[in-house]
């Protein structure tokens, strides 16, 4: 039986394609502002910003100990870091990949003990009473707790902080002896 590729809770690519149709379609709104005719003295900053690397400061996470950087193929990064500003508008979401021989649970308590130190820590693993609520509020259009972090079964998935400023880590066993797990900031102002 052939494993099942692990799916991330956040795709690199898809979130650059997503942040590039943004910019795209805020272009005509840009070449208004450019317009000298249309200046009215005020001013517009946009900016992208991708780097190939998050640091774990910056995530605010400690690395799991024998820890080791994990990429998915040659061509993966095991961390990214994405930031977009449109004026009052901010995104930031940073991502860092890693894989361990260690127990999936050893790993999910070292986690959801450092997670707890940025406030309750919710287990949005499918099946689990907090992802089960999630599924059910999104159908209304509520967006807190875990509505936005989809876990696949087997998959451990860990939150804290809510709706526009949260942590996660998602957990799956890669193979027989590995486990690879994701750390994850995002941000977000004005939205």
């Amino acid at each position: 039986m052939k494993p099942r590729p692990i799916k991330r809770p956040f795709s690199v690519p898809r979130t650059l394609a997503t942040l590039g149709l943004g910019l795209a379609l805020l272009s005509p709104a840009w070449a208004y502002a450019a317009d000298p005719a249309a200046d009215t003295g005020k001013s517009f900053v946009a900016g992208i910003n991708v780097k190939e690397q998050a640091r774990l400061q910056d995530i605010g996470l400690p690395a799991y100990p024998g820890a080791v950087a994990q990429q998915d193929d040659k061509d993966d990064k095991p961390g990214v870091t994405v930031g977009l500003s449109l004026g009052p508008f901010g995104f930031k979401l940073l991502v860092s990949k890693f894989s361990s021989g260690d127990s999936i649970d050893s790993i999910s308590a070292f986690y959801r003990e450092a997670l707890s130190k940025h406030g309750p820590v919710l287990d949005c693993s499918y099946g689990s009473p907090a992802a089960l609520a999630a599924k059910a509020e999104r159908k209304k259009g509520a967006e807190q707790g875990c509505a936005e972090v989809s876990g696949d079964p087997g998959e451990r998935v860990y939150k804290t902080g809510a709706g526009k400023s949260f942590l996660l880590v998602s957990l799956k066993q890669a193979n027989a002896k590995d486990v690879h797990f994701q750390m994850v900031r995002m941000e977000l102002r004005g939205f």
